[in-house]
């Protein structure tokens, strides 16, 4: 996070890559602005190589704003009633199935 507005793939690219081989850059974009939303995803081929590049760039600087490095967190689904949920949708399957035959009635 903290990634200023002219930072592009490559450039996140060329800064991560001296901590190791990456799989993956992206930057997520806001389909509004057509400009990136701030922060993106470095994807490590090795798990270790991730630690050290975060070890080394969290609070570090690039292009004049200040970095956030942390491990991504999976993405949260909506879960209904319950709010946002790890589980999977069809997780409620059979409590939605419940609801709906006891909306019948």
């Amino acid at each position: 996070g903290g990634l200023e507005e002219q930072v592009t793939t490559a450039i996140l690219h060329a800064a991560f890559i001296p901590f190791g081989p990456i799989k993956d850059v992206d930057i997520p974009m806001d389909h509004q602005t057509q400009a990136h939303r701030g922060f993106g995803f470095v994807t490590f081929e090795e798990t270790e190589d991730a630690a050290e590049a975060m070890d080394n760039m969290h609070n570090a600087e690039l292009y004049g704003k200040v970095l956030r490095c942390n491990y991504a967190q999976p993405r949260a689904i909506k879960g209904g009633n319950q709010g946002w949920s790890m589980q999977p949708v069809w997780a409620d399957a059979d409590k939605y199935k419940e609801d709906v035959e006891e909306a019948k009635k």
